[in-house]
Parts: structure tokens; sequence; C-alpha cells
């Protein structure tokens, strides 16, 4: 049950990112589309995040699928948790902040695009912190790097705007090599990077 609302919650924000692009970029309907598919999927994933904290139980999910190196593995447990209600009442307090910020904006820039950004940030950030895999994880990194650049560069028109934004990107792949690098490294000779094969691979070699 906890992994599926973790589910259920992803699927919610990301819907509601691409509905605000529909919505038309210049008007209140897509702030209210991000608004409230990013709130509603705060509560749902802080339920899921508090159920484990409750129980100290881990919950998990685990599917084959057609990309190298492991399989399809999320997990909640009590560590993960912490992070997921941290995220998403951020996220949901940033998202309500946002409708009055952006709407200042409104008719000059498109709004559905921003909203579509931010939500895949949001989605990304949870899906970096329940990864259990690599290749899901640094796929969730790369979706959060560019997500949270197309945001940073949200008033693009201004020198200092772009040069942010660029250094940031630039930051963000350099810390993702780091990390793909020490994925390889952990990962050793075996055919999966899902975490777990790690903990294995430490535990025999340690002293």
């Amino acid at each position: 049950m906890t992994i599926g609302l973790m589910l259920t919650s992803l699927a919610v924000i990301l819907f509601g990112g691409f509905a605000a692009v529909f919505a038309g970029g210049a008007g209140k309907g897509a702030s209210r589309i991000g608004v409230v598919s990013c709130v509603t999927g705060a509560v749902l994933a802080v339920v899921a995040a508090g159920t484990v904290l409750w129980t100290g139980a881990e919950s998990s999910m685990r599917l084959a699928w057609q990309v190298p190196f492991g399989s399809f593995y999320i997990a909640v447990d009590p560590l993960s948790a912490f992070f997921i209600i941290t995220i998403s009442l951020v996220c949901a307090l940033a998202a309500i902040y946002g409708t009055a910020y952006l709407d200042a904006y409104r008719g000059r820039k498109n709004l559905g695009a921003a909203w579509c950004f931010f939500n895949l940030l949001f989605v990304s950030m949870l899906l970096v912190v329940i990864s259990r895999n690599g290749i899901l994880f640094l796929a969730a990194w790369e979706a959060m790097s560019l997500s949270s650049f197309f945001l940073v560069m949200f008033e693009h028109e201004k020198p200092e705007v772009r040069e942010a934004g660029w250094i940031y990107l630039v930051a963000a792949h350099a810390g993702q090599g780091c990390l793909m690098f020490l994925f390889l490294l952990l990962g050793g000779q075996n055919a999966s990077l899902d975490f777990d094969k790690f903990t294995f691979r430490l535990k025999r070699i340690s002293p």
C-alpha cells in the first residue's frame, strides 16, 4: 500500500505538470492545476512516508525492465521517508507561494511551462530518494537537473540569470559524472546496479 501511494503521488504530480501546459500558459488555469496537483501529490507522499516512519517497515517494489544493469527498483525506508516528507512539505509550500509569485508574469511568460518544470522537479526529487537502482537514480538526477535549469532560466532575458543557469547546469552534471563513477565502482563485475547488490559487495570486502 505504501509504495502504491508513492507511485500515485508521482503520477498525480506529473500529470498535473503536463496538464498545466495545455491549460493556457498565460492564464490562471495553469497555476490552479499546478498547485492542486502539487499539494495533492505532497499529501499522498507524506501519508506514505508517515506510514513507514510509524511502522518502521520498509516498503519496496522491484520490476523487470528492458534497461540494462538491474531492475526498476524503488523503496521507502525510514531514512528516505524523512526526506520524502521534507521535500513534499517544501514543494507544497513553494507551489502555494508560486501562484502569487507567477501571477505578476501572467501574459508575459508561459506559466504552463513553468508549472510543468516545477512539477517535474518535485517528481524527480522524490524519485532520487526512493530509487534503489543506479540507472534509475541517474535518470531521476538528470530530470532534476534539467527541470531546475529551466526554472532558473525563467527570466532568461537577464544576463546574470543566464550565467547562473549555465553554471548550475555544469555543476549538476559534474556531480552526476561523479555519481556514475561511484556506481560503476561499487557495482564492480556485477551485471546489476541495484543498490542491494552494492551492500552485498561491501560486506564481502569488509575486514
